[in-house]
């Protein structure tokens, strides 16, 4: 049987770079799960999606997402490179129409942006858990010293927007760029906490137009690192507008810089939405380029 499948870089418009993702289409619902996932593993990117028709739920396009590990419930970057493969096929309107997608964490609507190919995702409503102390068990895990930790107005904490992520600042990109992971340390010290991604942020830029540049870690996903995280981003806008790190009218246009250290440079935006010290929506977008069209046979 031939799957046809596309594969997108996302978050950038510029091949090569952003987030890479593999979208199949014409999926027959009796595809098993272990048979998606053997596929996911052989795509052998941070994420692998599925597109299968609604069924009874209030969605356009009902959908699957796998790492190389495991399926998860919900990710950013998988979201908005299916609904740009989905509108540049003509599976879906372009234009300022929405997209639903299902996937296990809910319906997940995206639109279109300022310009036609800048799509944005709701993602759900932050859960915040308490700060944490561990500064020196992180700067072990991520092989800097404590003192690269930047612990003033910048608190260790996981939040989630879909996916639960330990946001870690650290105090320049010099010493961002230091980090060395080693999985299965990392892997032990995130399963003690209960997440899979460990988000280390500066509020230190290359691009003067961004606010943040960000490295991301999931080994348990099976992602060593990853160079765009739709998920992580919203989760980051969220710690921004609980801890006020950027003025109010700075939270609609948030810009997150990940990838550099990979040599795959990607832009995020985020958008806050808040009233009577409550958000009320969280958006997160970016570009998308296809660069892959072709089928896989099983």
């Amino acid at each position: 049987m031939n799957y046809s499948f596309y594969q997108v870089d996302v978050f950038t418009n510029t091949p090569f770079s952003g987030n890479p993702l593999a979208v199949f289409f014409d999926v027959e619902e009796q595809l098993s799960s272990l048979a998606m996932l053997s596929i996911a593993k052989e795509m052998n990117l941070s994420e692998t999606i599925f597109v299968l028709p609604p069924g009874e739920m209030p969605a356009d396009f009902s959908v699957k997402i796998f790492t190389p590990e495991k399926e998860i419930p919900f990710a950013g970057h998988p979201t908005i490179g299916t609904a740009h493969i989905l509108r540049e096929t003509g599976r879906a309107i372009s234009g300022d129409h929405s997209i639903k997608l299902s996937m296990k964490a809910g319906i997940i609507t995206v639109t279109q942006g300022l310009i036609d190919n800048l799509l944005f995702m709701d993602q759900p409503l932050p859960e915040y858990l308490p700060v944490l102390d561990c500064a020196e068990k992180i700067g072990n895990v991520l092989s800097i010293p404590t003192s690269s930790i930047k612990l003033s107005r910048y608190p260790i904490q996981i939040v989630s927007t879909g996916l639960p992520v330990i946001l870690v600042p650290i105090n320049s990109i010099k010493a961002l760029e230091k980090i060395v992971i080693n999985a299965s340390k990392l892997d032990n010290f995130l399963h003690s906490l209960g997440v899979e991604m460990l988000y280390a942020f500066t509020d230190e830029t290359l691009n003067p137009s961004a606010n943040i540049h960000a490295r991301m870690f999931a080994p348990p996903l099976g992602i060593l690192e990853d160079p765009a995280t739709g998920s992580a981003a919203g989760a980051m806008g969220a710690y921004i507008y609980k801890h006020k790190i950027l003025p109010e009218n700075n939270l609609k246009n948030i810009v997150i810089e990940q990838g550099y250290k990979m040599g795959r440079p990607s832009c995020i935006h985020v958008e806050i939405y808040h009233e009577h010290n409550e958000i009320k929506k969280i958006r997160v977008g970016g570009e998308s380029v296809t660069i892959i069209e072709g089928f896989i046979k099983i």
